[in-house]
Parts: structure tokens; sequence; C-alpha cells
């Protein structure tokens, strides 16, 4: 057995030192035959897009069809390898308080009038690919379909943690009811459901799958060092935060919304090839608290400090994980002091983090075996592609 998490008190979980320890279903060699897959990935973030690039070229690599489903700029334009089919998508909107729920609905009832016009198209052109599974990463199109046309869906997110995951007290709040009916809809009726985590139940249903979290092979292939900076990820403006790093004798450089620049100990960066030699070199990670990005920091050993965004659950869920764990800590409003304190510890941290261990391949390797027994349809075979606009 493994041992128990750092800080964990009376959780019944296991921070995933072991792949092994955990889940021990692999798939040997793949699946067997050939597949037509199709993967419905959210456009919200980049986390799910990230990935869905490592898990897509695995799957043509294994021999199968697959034909992706995505929405938005960015979502669209890192996954233009694969030929995406753009669809319509949710996306989260915020104000100065943290997410708004109003603006969040209001700002997506477009979503509706997009599905009236062009469902049955859609649901034509995906019939025509003779889909033998579906997957989906949080994006619920590809839920509905698959269930349109009678075809095995496989859910595949870190959000399905919050339906198996018993909370502490503080964190049964209206924001958790509210993520797990999001996570309801969004991954409802799967035959099977690979849930990312650092942390794994003892017990759940057969058909739930906990697996350490895929790492992508550009990170894979990155040999951390400790330098001086300070490197900051903030998906949303922080001027809060901003104002307490200026007051503070170190060095960070920042990525958020591609602003460039140079403004006293502060260096804002844009994303692009330098942000992975500064994430291979820095000394430690302050930002909010997307699970890819801690996934990414845990696997590099780079002690993080979350700055959750506000009145999202999932961010805070993730958060209070790097306090629990021992592997860093977090504040939706941290101080001077607070950030000073965390620096200070750098050295515990990293024994911490040296001790961690997660296997970045258990993610694909559970969801290949899931493919070969679902198995394709007897009567599958080559996508007919002739008059399936893209």
């Amino acid at each position: 057995m493994a041992p128990a998490a750092p800080g964990g008190g009376g959780l019944r979980f296991q921070v995933a030192w072991s792949a092994a320890a955990v889940h021990t279903t692999r798939a040997t060699n793949g699946c067997a035959q050939t597949m037509n897959i199709v993967y419905g990935v959210s456009g919200e973030g980049l986390g799910h897009v990230f990935e869905a690039v490592e898990v897509a070229t695995r799957l043509k690599g294994e021999g199968h069809n697959v034909r992706v489903l995505t929405y938005g700029e960015r979502a669209c334009a890192l996954l233009r390898d694969f030929n995406p089919t753009r669809i319509a998508g949710i996306n989260l909107h915020f104000n100065r308080e943290g997410m708004s729920l109003v603006d969040t609905t209001l700002g997506n009832l477009g979503i509706f009038p997009f599905y009236l016009r062009n469902w049955r198209r859609l649901r034509r052109e995906l019939a025509a690919f003779r889909p033998d599974a579906f997957i989906t990463a949080y994006e619920p199109f590809s839920t509905f379909a698959s269930h349109a046309l009678g075809t095995p869906l496989i859910s595949m997110d870190n959000q399905n943690e919050l339906l198996h995951v018993r909370p502490a007290p503080e964190a049964r709040t209206f924001g958790l009811r509210l993520v797990q009916l999001a996570t309801r809809v969004c991954t409802y009726g799967a035959a099977h459901y690979v849930v990312k985590s650092f942390e794994k139940p003892e017990n759940c249903e057969r058909n739930v799958h906990f697996v350490s979290p895929v790492i992508q092979t550009v990170i894979r292939r990155l040999e951390p060092t400790t330098g001086q900076h300070v490197l900051v990820y903030l998906t949303k403006p922080n001027a809060e935060l901003i104002g307490v790093m200026k007051t503070m004798s170190e060095s960070f450089l920042v990525y958020c919304n591609n602003r460039v620049g140079e403004d006293g100990n502060i260096s804002y960066r844009a994303p692009g090839e330098g942000y992975l030699r500064d994430l291979c070199a820095c000394k430690a990670i302050i930002g909010t608290t997307g699970f890819s990005l801690i996934a990414d920091a845990i696997y590099l050993r780079k002690p993080y400090y979350g700055v959750p965004l506000r009145k999202q659950f999932e961010q805070t869920h993730n958060a209070r994980f790097l306090g629990r764990s021992g592997l860093g800590e977090f504040s939706e409003k941290p101080s001077r002091q607070d950030l000073e304190r965390f620096l200070a510890s750098l050295p515990t941290y990293r024994e911490r983090l040296a001790r961690y261990r997660f296997d970045p391949q258990e993610q694909v390797e559970v969801l290949l075996g899931l493919l070969r027994e679902v198995g394709p349809r007897p009567a599958a075979g080559p996508p007919e592609e002739a008059g399936i606009p893209r």
C-alpha cells in the first residue's frame, strides 16, 4: 500500500506515490483492431486541449481513426493537425468578484441556436464516420451524440473526481453542487469514467478508473534546473497579487493575457517557446490552480503556490490538494508574508516532491485498455470521408 499523503488527516485517500499500487489494469499492446473514435474536447482553458494532442496522437499511432470535436480559436489552432470539427461550447465568464454564474449563463445562450441549426447535419456527419466509441473530455455535445447514435462513451477528465470524493465540511458549498451538476450533465451515461487525480479513493464503482494524469511529451523531455526566478502563470489578471509581488525582492516572470514588458522586478512574457525554458528553470511557481499546470509542476518537482480563481470550485479543490498534500500552499488573496513564508520553505517542498511519483503514461494506457474492452462494431470499417465538411 502506498504511504499516506503528508498532512492528509482523516481523509480516506492515498496520494498517488505509485501508479502500480493503485491501478494495475493495463493495455499490453493497445487495441487489437482499428476503431473509429470521436473525441470531444472542451475548448474552455487549454488543459483538455494539450491533453487531447497527446492522446489523439497516441490513438492515431495505434492505428485508429480519430475525429476531434472542439470549439474556440485557441483549441482549434492547437488541434489543427487533427482537422477538428468546430462545434459550439461553454465558456466561463468572470468579473472582479470571480466567476459570474449570471454572465456565464447569458454569455452562452448562443449555443442553443447553433445546435438547433446544426444538430441534424452534425449527427449525419458523425453517423457517416461510423464511430465505434466516443471519448468526451468534459465536452457535452459528444456525450449527447454518443447516446443519439447508440455508441459507447468513455468520459475522461478530472472533474468527475468531485462525484467520487467526500469533501471536507467547509467544501460542501453551492459551488461544489454546481460543478457536480455540470459534471453529471457533461458526462452522463458513460460506459467508463477515466478520472485524472493526484489521489486515489480506496473504493469506487467498477466502471470508474482513477489514474495519474498524462504529461505532455515536451514536458517529459525537459531536464529541470533551479534558477533564481519565480514563474507566475495567471489565466486572469490579478492586480492585487501583482501589487504584492512588486514589494518583494524576488524576480517574477509573469505569463498573463499575452502582456509583454518590464515593470521593476516583474517581467511580463507572452506564451511561446520561452515558456518551457522559464518553466524548466524556475525555482517555484505561483499561479491559478488549473489541474494541468499543477500536474506539470509536480512532475518537474516545482513547488507551487496556488491562487485559485474565485467562485470556481474546481480551482479551489485543486488548491486544497496542494495544501493537504504538503506539495505547496494556496490562498485566494496571498499577502507578502504568505509568499515569503512559502519561498523560505522551498527546500521542504522539494523534499516532498522528490518522494512523489506518478506514471505519466497511465491515463493513456488505461484508455487503450478500455477501448479494447469496448471493441469495434462487427461491421466497422474506414469512415466515409466524402462529402463531410470539416
